[in-house]
């Protein structure tokens, strides 16, 4: 009989970020599965309806201070944690700071010292990211990706395995009663061309790009309107944008959501611009619904299952985005198979199976 094993995962923040959804999607089915005790060790950007939610699906949780304000108190918290639960496996989703708590595991022994890419590229200094990605390589002895691009930018050429950023497929279905009854709430008719994009507010996913973009097509189609979700430092910023183009009745920032779904249903076209991505989970959650994709060139192509996707470059201005929207009908909806790498019913028991060959004797 498989013993009961016991894996620390660490995360710099909670909330409806990506790392998050990744976790809370493999977490609750191997809860569920499994004997298994999931810790999460989190520092800040906390969503508590997230938390409540990781709670609820069996993890453990434990706030610690956040490393950049309190660097020695979150090392000497790392300490007293992992020295207290005696953890089996030690999983850091933190990417080029994963060698902060990986150090102290590598310190107290822990047998397993997993390092998990989370992104293809960063704007780290590149003398301190050599650095970061030298550490990640001495304390971790396991090195995962959610993608190839990723596992190549962080690992310098050592083995690593996949860990897909999959989802719960059915839950992100095209259902066309949520479509309705969200853009009726948000005032937007049936016929008008919705734009939509979920991220946070910040610069690496580029969100002024796509108000250029917008603005853009507006000027040829008025009976359009362009959504995007999140919350982030950039908030004011965007506003002031938006208001700088009078656009204030046609671009709307809603404050974050714990319903994607309904906006990816809602959506024509799900847009993405990011400077730097790893394998975004919401290019994988938007795909369920079939909705029209158009990315980033600089988000890893494996993102990619459905065949109404479009990889755009940002260095060549809005124009092949705007050829890009005109390639795509708005009408149409991709029907996508569930027979694809992003399916987590495929998936959580591939990374349970890794764990114990982690840990095996």
């Amino acid at each position: 009989m498989t013993r009961r094993i016991k894996v620390m995962h660490f995360v710099s923040g909670l909330g409806n970020d990506g790392v998050t959804q990744v976790i809370k999607n493999y977490t609750s089915r191997l809860n569920r599965h499994y004997d298994i005790d999931n810790i999460i060790v989190y520092q800040h950007h906390v969503d508590r309806a997230k938390l409540a939610e990781l709670e609820r699906i069996g993890n453990r949780l434990y706030e610690i201070p956040y490393k950049s304000d309190h660097p020695f108190a979150n090392l000497r918290d790392t300490y007293k944690l992992i020295k207290k639960e005696k953890p089996d496996i030690v999983h850091a989703h933190m990417s080029l700071l994963s060698f902060y708590p990986l150090s102290i595991a590598w310190l107290l022994r822990v047998k397993a010292r997993i390092a998990h890419a989370h992104i293809a590229q960063d704007n780290v200094n590149p003398h301190l990211a050599k650095i970061f990605k030298r550490l990640n390589l001495i304390f971790a002895n396991h090195y995962i990706a959610c993608g190839q691009a990723a596992g190549e930018y962080l690992f310098n050429g050592h083995d690593f395995d996949i860990m897909y950023n999959a989802i719960d497929q059915d839950k992100y279905k095209f259902d066309l009663e949520k479509r309705k009854g969200l853009r009726k709430k948000l005032g937007i008719s049936d016929e008008t061309i919705v734009f939509g994009t979920l991220g946070r507010l910040t610069k690496q996913k580029n969100q002024g790009f796509l108000i250029d973009v917008f603005n853009r097509y507006w000027k040829v189609n008025e009976d359009s309107k362009l959504i995007i979700v999140g919350v982030g430092e950039l908030k004011d910023k965007l506003t002031q944008k938006i208001k700088a183009n009078n656009q204030e009745d046609n671009v709307i920032i809603v404050s974050g959501t714990n319903d994607p779904e309904s906006y990816y249903c809602a959506f024509d076209y799900f847009m993405l611009p990011s400077l730097y991505e790893g394998l975004p989970v919401s290019a994988v959650e938007s795909q369920a619904s079939g909705v029209n994709m158009i990315l980033s060139d600089n988000i890893d192509k494996e993102v990619r299952y459905n065949n109404n996707v479009v990889f755009v470059p940002i260095n060549h201005g809005v124009d092949p985005w705007i050829s890009a929207v005109n390639k795509l009908k708005p009408s149409y909806r991709e029907k996508p198979s569930k027979d694809n790498k992003y399916n987590i019913e495929k998936q959580y028991s591939k990374i349970y199976r890794l764990y114990l060959d982690f840990i095996k004797d």
